[in-house]
């Protein structure tokens, strides 16, 4: 702490302690009697600027105040001011570091749905054109039934045939127990197979038609 004292005339305060000291505006210290040789000028005795000063006592402006506090204190003050700021600075440093891994991350998981989503787009392109595909397949297949069955029909007309039923659908397979034995197969036989079979057996039987109406039989 230095010694307060008039830079004009060098009084002391410690000396004089019931003289008053001032504080201009240009940062000078001077005594009431300096002040008052002064005050017709309106100048700084020191340094000849406009004077503007305030007395020295207890009711000074924080501001100016501290001119007269010890500078160890104020030292302190802005050591903890500084670790204050710099541990703010790192941890400012440290959110802004999580951020950019965090943005790294998200961007990967990007880069692997939009792939994903590419490989999902392929194969639904690839489904599409195998549905389009069997689509014509199975309409290319009912146009052939149909010609098929047109034919058929027209040809039944054409030799006075009645019509055939269109062959039924393939039955699926069964699990239960329905089918019938090889020695009943085998026994097994179509109305016409018997009907040449009696032909075969008893041709004197068999009558032909030779225009008389009484041998007419059905």
């Amino acid at each position: 702490m230095f010694r307060i004292h008039c830079n004009k005339c060098f009084r002391r305060r410690n000396v004089e302690p019931t003289v008053i000291f001032h504080m201009t505006q240009c940062q000078h210290v001077i005594c009431a009697s300096c002040l008052t040789e002064s005050t017709p000028e309106k100048k700084c005795p020191v340094c000849k600027r406009d004077l503007r000063a305030i007395p020295i006592d207890r009711n000074l402006p924080p501001n100016v105040a501290n001119y007269f506090e010890d500078p160890l204190r104020f030292q302190q003050l802005y050591r903890k001011v500084s670790k204050f700021q710099t541990d703010q600075r790192a941890s400012d440093n440290l959110g802004f570091y999580r951020q950019m891994q965090e943005h790294e991350t998200n961007e990967r998981r990007l880069k692997g749905f939009c792939k994903m989503e590419a490989q999902f787009n392929q194969q639904i392109q690839m489904e599409k054109k195998r549905i389009a595909e069997c689509r014509a397949y199975i309409k290319y297949h009912e146009e052939q039934g149909l010609k098929k069955q047109q034919h058929a029909t027209e040809a039944d007309k054409s030799w006075g045939h009645p019509l055939r039923r269109p062959r039924p659908r393939t039955p699926s397979v069964s699990t239960s127990d329905n089918t019938q034995t090889d020695e009943h197969m085998a026994t097994f036989c179509l109305d016409s197979d018997m009907d040449c079979l009696e032909d075969e057996t008893h041709p004197s039987d068999k009558k032909t038609f030779n225009g008389d109406m009484k041998d007419f039989q059905i």
